[in-house]
Formats: structure tokens, sequence, C-alpha cells
């Protein structure tokens, strides 16, 4: 009986920080050190890596699934070390960034791959790659077929007259030797290759931007479509429209159908806006666009496809005069967005990722958040429905989740005043249903639809819809 008890014990306990953890947002850092966080994934534990920067360092975290940390190892080699990418290797973690001055005599900067243990400490050797004395810069690693690694950056390159960065690949062996190697033919000053995905049975596609700041300024976006040995197949420019914004694709994936999508910034309106492409990865036809985003310089950092109908993207959001804060939406395969989230901060998500946990889907977000000084932040919800502001408290932002809901809802980020009153209302606007607002409740039996939810009390009120899906 006492076995029983407690093995009950832990199932309400574990429950509870579970129901805690579904809405949440952590900082890392002060204000008087600079954290930037390129990249989370999640471990087998439910717990997440977080991958980036401290001051000069490169920086790997462990935090618990609520974000509260649990280690945190800094790392360098030569004079600054960054990591932008982390894989899990089972056993092991490899890191993969960049270093500068950390080959003997060489002031440049390094492509730099790591292996690490379980608690983040350094196990063997890193690996560089680059020319000497020349910079070169890694931003992803992926793990291919048979146990390799492709990675791509930039380097400096030379060809004719003209010196510049060129965007550039490696495909490594189990043992991070270089199996093939190819820099592409430069087509503007300054080119980097941000992401690279593999293509089952033809190869690699890469995605990235080429800017170029002579007369005329201009930038734009390059994927280039590659065989298995990185030969070029095509290569496809999109949207120069000689302008000094932003243009670029930033992170690329896979839908189940064989489509690339894709997303970063585009110019629209004399405005740079997130943007999420679809093309044909045998030829790079363009098959769909959209542009999302507020009065700034919005952009997409990383994508990842849930499954064929769900495409969650990682960003920055800026109403210019009102807000800048990091951005999570979802847009189905035809682009089309479904839900948004903007947590309560300034700064952007670099990462993000979605995960089932009890049949139901997850997201947890990293990147970083401005203040007096650069912090890391990271972000998990259960609902991309972006918080309510709360008149009068600029701090405050209530959730209300999930949503859709099968009746039961959670009230979240806000202290709920004694003298708040919870009220559902249909859509003819004839109130269906009220009582007073407590964290969690239960709605009534209602026929399955959209409905508004209003709570207010002395200080003020704010509605939410809500879908009701029995």
């Amino acid at each position: 009986m006492r076995i029983l008890l407690s093995f009950f014990l832990t199932l309400l306990v574990g429950s509870g920080l579970l129901a805690q953890c579904n809405e949440k947002v952590a900082f890392y850092g002060s204000d008087i050190e600079d954290i930037l966080i390129h990249r989370i994934i999640r471990t087998t534990d439910g717990q997440f890596i977080l991958v980036g920067q401290k001051n000069l360092d490169g920086l790997i975290m462990k935090v618990d699934d609520c974000g509260n940390l649990v280690w945190e190892k800094t790392h360098l080699f030569g004079t600054e070390t960054g990591f932008r990418d982390v894989i899990d290797l089972g056993g092991k973690y490899v890191v993969m960034g960049y270093c500068t001055e950390c080959k003997t005599g060489d002031p440049s900067k390094k492509f730099i791959i790591q292996e690490l243990t379980l608690t983040g400490d350094k196990t063997g050797f890193p690996k560089t790659l680059g020319p000497s004395n020349a910079d070169a810069e890694g931003y992803r690693m992926r793990q291919i077929n048979g146990g390799r690694f492709a990675l791509v950056g930039t380097r400096t390159v030379t060809q004719g007259q003209t010196t510049g960065n060129s965007m550039v690949a490696y495909l490594l062996d189990a043992s991070y030797g270089i199996d093939e190697f190819q820099f592409f033919t430069q087509k503007k000053l300054g080119e980097i290759a941000y992401d690279i995905v593999e293509v089952p049975g033809t190869g690699f596609v890469i995605a990235g931007t080429s800017y170029q700041t002579t007369s005329p300024e201009s930038s734009m976006i390059r994927l280039i479509g590659t065989n298995g040995t990185l030969g070029q197949l095509w290569s496809n420019d999109y949207f120069d429209m000689n302008t000094t914004l932003e243009q670029s694709a930033r992170s690329i994936g896979r839908l189940p159908s064989g489509d690339l999508v894709f997303t970063g910034a585009k110019v629209e309106g004399g405005q740079q806006q997130l943007f999420v492409g679809k093309v044909n990865p045998m030829n790079g036809v363009l098959k769909g666009a959209a542009t999302y985003g507020g009065s700034g310089d919005d952009v997409g950092r990383d994508i990842q496809v849930l499954d064929q109908e769900n495409i969650l993207i990682s960003g920055l959001r800026v109403d210019a005069g009102v807000s800048e804060g990091p951005w999570g939406l979802v847009v189905d395969q035809w682009l089309a967005m479904r839900d948004d989230y903007q947590p309560a901060a300034s700064g952007l998500f670099n990462s993000g990722l979605g995960f089932k946990e009890g049949n139901k889907q997850h997201f947890a977000f990293a990147g970083t958040a401005i203040s007096f000084a650069f912090k890391g932040i990271f972000s998990r919800t259960n609902s991309l429905s972006t918080p309510l502001v709360i008149p009068g408290e600029p701090d405050a932002r209530l959730s209300i989740y999930p949503n859709p809901t099968a009746g039961r809802i959670v009230l979240a980020g806000w202290d709920i005043p004694a003298d708040c009153r919870i009220s559902l209302f249909d859509a003819e606007g004839r109130q269906q249903w009220g009582a007073q607002a407590r964290s969690e409740m239960t709605l009534p039996a209602l026929p399955n639809g959209t409905y508004i939810l209003n709570l207010q009390w002395s200080g003020g009120s704010v509605q939410q819809a809500v879908v009701l899906q029995r």
C-alpha cells in the first residue's frame, strides 16, 4: 500500500509540474554579460540543450522542462568562440560553430567542431576547417545518411580581382574527416550559407543569402541544389530589389511530400518581412510564398516541419514604435498562418521545436532577449495563441490554454483579481455561462464551435476567442 501511495503521489507531483510548464518564459545571464542562444534541441529525458555564446566563450546549457538551469559549461578556443549548432549523438553531443585565432599563427576565423560529454565537458580535441589566414565560419551542422555530417557556412575567397565571402559546404565522415568540400561561384561580395537539407536520391539543397555593398547595394535570397558530392545542379536567386535590407533564406526543411520549405526575410512594401517559401527540390522553382510581419525588420530564423500540414517558424516581429519581440508561428502546407505566439520580451527566437507530450502538441523556443545586455531566453508553451495584454499592467501577460479545448481551460501568467468574473458568449453575442475566474476551470457542455471568453474586473476587461472541440 505504501509503495502504491508513493507511486500515485509521484504521478500527482509530476503532473503538477507539467501543468506549470505548459507556459513558461525563462531568462539567463546578468546585465553585465552577453548571452546569445542559437540552437535548442530536446533530450531523451524530456529536457533541453541550448548552445550559443557567453561573452567570448562558446556556451552549452542544459535546462529542465520548465527552463530551470541544470548545468552550464563554457569553452574557449583562441580569442573568441561561438557555438551555432548541436547534435545529440546518443552518448555525447557534438557542437559546431566558429573560433577566432584558434590556430597557431593564424588570426582568422575557422569552423570548429567539438565533441562534448553529456554534462558538457570536452572530450578529445577540436576539429577546425577553413583556409589558412582567411576567414571561415560555420552556421549549421546536420547528421546525414551513413552517420556522416553536412556543414554549411561562409569563407573568404578570391575570384579574379575580387575578394569576398562565398557560400561553402562540407561533407564529413563519422570522425569529422572531409569527404567532400565545395565553395560555390561567388555572385556577390558577401555570401553566407545558413542551412542545408538532404534530398534523398538527389543530394542536398543549400539555403542562404547573397549581399553586395558596392553600388548599387543589394541583397537576395539564394538557394543551391547539389548532387550527393556537392556538385552544383542548379542555383536560383530570389527578390533582388537593390535594397540594403536583409533578404535571406535562414533555414530550410523538407515536407513529407518532398517539397522544400524555407524561411528568412524578404523586402515588401519597403519593409523587411518574415518570408516563407516552398520550392521544388529538383530545380528550385518557387511553388508558393508568403510574407508576415509588422512594420519593422521582421525575419524567420528557424523552420521545423512538424507534419505535412504544420510548419513551425521561429524569428522576430517588429512593430515600429510599439514593440520588438520573439515570434513563433505555424503555417500550413499552403503557407497560410494558423497560429502565432509572441511572449512578453524584447529580442528574437533563433530556434524552435515542436514535440508531443501526453498526446498534446508542445513548443519550445530559444534565442536572445535584449535589455541592458543580451540575455538568453527560453520559452515553452502548448499554445501558440499570443498571451493577452492586461490593461494597466504592461508587464503582465495572460495565457488561456489549451485552445481548442475539450472543456478544461487554464488561465496562467497573471494574478487573477478576487473580483474577476469570466463569461462565455456564443457567436451571436448571447451569454452562455458565467462564474468567478480561477486559474483552472471547466466550461459547460455546449455545442462545438467558437466562443468568446470575457474576463471583467474592477480594473478592466479582456476577451479571447476559444474553440470548443469535444
